[in-house]
């Protein structure tokens, strides 16, 4: 029985060079990712012609056909007509469309390949904890009420436990047991562990004296346990890691150990060395470099409103550029990791000015154009941008028509930079566009964040708003 979108699969799958191409598929909010055993064989030409097909994007090992918000009816199809795994196979190490990736290709596709099937989720349970800190700061729920015990349960236990689930995606994209990957994340976070800090007296100090002294609370066979204050919940960079190190254990596990007892032992020698190299090496290196980062934004920030400006504006205006390229995911782990370590990030309160900035010019483009074309694009795209779903506006008409990215970019430089200038953060990752606002409320009660991202961001829309509606080009849009 043929379906809404048979004709539409079936031309992507031809032309991403048939089934017997397709290693592997996924999706995000709007883009189906495809590995694929040969790129070359895609005709990416041909998709980007193809009605219902926004961009065409090659990163980091990824195929990336974006067509927007009907990517999971669309993968749903791909999956059962096809007879495709929902579960992606493991990516090969040396396909022609890998082989000549660099370390930082290779990065971002990790990040993004272990993040990108947890964003839904994630992103709906940080809209219920968003929420929720702010109608604790407005009064409207007590903290001691059974609604907001239960709701913040589902809000925050995704993040608590967010090593357990980046556990079980992370071993995916390694090709190793998705079980052991969460075994791994649920170590990380066992309660004993994560309370050793405000459990346990300072058995010592390394290196002190320096910017880089770390405490430790018990040994591991005389060598020092030393945990981040919170453990290791919300963590993101040491599961990846330490899952990484499993799946090798566990190819190599299964390459020496005899048949008969594989099975039984492989897990227990990758659990018995992954855990302990994770509290002892994998963990505290990782945490390092992380917090060396989130100081570095610090520095710039203690800078004074210059520094704020420059900082908030280079990643206010260009976290759409980093979306086009696939690259935001390291932008938005690093905002996650800032907000495990501080409760606080600065990063990604900049770069939630860019969705409300696309709403303002996205309603622009529908009632300033005189083309039915572009209102009929620029209309879902609008609808898609209030939910904080850019690629729609970005891909179908901001990028054809040049200067209305352009304003995109300045758009959000103004906002990010009135944000930056001053020291606006965000306390939760969840929500985007109208979803993001409750992203600024700080569960203490102070409104101080939420006013200043509701007034910059107002700002930086009014003047995209006029900007567009001046520079408007009709003579371009009769290109597109």
């Amino acid at each position: 029985m043929a379906t809404k979108y048979a004709a539409l699969t079936k031309s992507i799958v031809e032309l991403v060079g048939g089934k017997e191409n397709i290693e592997a598929l996924t999706h995000c909010i709007t883009r189906l990712r495809f590995v694929l055993k040969d790129e070359s064989k895609a005709n990416t030409e041909a998709l980007k012609k193809i009605d219902g097909v926004l961009q065409i994007i090659q990163s980091g090992g990824q195929y990336q056909v974006v067509v927007g918000s009907k990517v999971t009816a669309l993968y749903e199809e791909i999956c059962e007509t096809y007879s495709i795994s929902a579960e992606s196979k493991p990516e090969k190490q040396n396909t022609p469309a890998q082989k000549n990736d660099n370390l930082v290709s290779r990065l971002m596709s990790t990040i993004s390949g272990t993040l990108a099937p947890t964003l839904n989720v994630l992103i709906g349970a940080g809209i219920i904890k968003g929420f929720l800190s702010l109608f604790m700061a407005l009064g409207w729920v007590s903290p001691e009420s059974g609604l907001y015990m239960v709701l913040y349960a589902v809000g925050d236990g995704f993040f608590y436990f967010l090593p357990i689930i980046l556990g079980f995606t992370a071993a995916r994209k390694f090709g190793c047991s998705e079980f052991i990957g969460a075994a791994v994340g649920a170590s990380l976070v066992y309660p004993s562990m994560v309370n050793l800090v405000s459990s346990s007296e300072v058995m010592g100090t390394i290196l002190a004296g320096t910017p880089f002294a770390m405490d430790y609370y018990n040994t591991f066979l005389g060598i020092p346990i030393i945990m981040p204050g919170a453990g290791y919940t919300s963590s993101i960079i040491p599961i990846i890691v330490a899952v990484y190190l499993a799946s090798r254990l566990e190819k190599g596990c299964k390459k020496i150990l005899p048949e008969m007892v594989r099975s039984l032992l492989t897990p227990l020698f990758v659990l018995a060395i992954t855990v302990p190299a994770t509290y002892l090496v994998i963990g505290p290196v990782s945490q390092s470099i992380c917090s060396i980062i989130f100081m570095l934004i610090q520095k710039i920030y203690s800078l004074g409103t210059i520094g704020g400006i420059i900082g908030g504006a280079l990643i206010g205006g260009g976290f759409g550029v980093l979306v086009m390229f696939g690259l935001h995911w390291v932008v938005i782990s690093l905002g996650i990791s800032n907000m495990a370590l501080a409760g606080f990030d600065y990063i990604m309160a900049a770069g939630g000015v860019g969705p409300m900035v696309g709403m303002a010019q996205g309603l622009c483009i529908v009632l300033r154009t005189k083309c039915k074309k572009i209102r009929d694009l620029a209309l879902p795209s609008f609808i898609s941008q209030v939910c904080g779903v850019g690629e729609p506006l970005m891909y179908s008409i901001l990028i054809p028509l040049k200067k209305p990215y352009a304003i995109n970019i300045i758009g959000g430089a103004i906002g990010g930079a009135i944000l930056g200038a001053l020291k606006c953060k965000i306390f939760v990752f969840g929500g985007s566009g109208l979803f993001g606002i409750a992203n600024y409320a700080d569960p203490s009660g102070d409104m101080t964040n939420l006013i200043i991202s509701l007034v910059g961001t107002a700002i930086a829309m009014i003047a995209v708003f006029v900007i567009q509606w001046i520079a408007y080009d009709f003579r371009a849009e009769k290109e597109l």
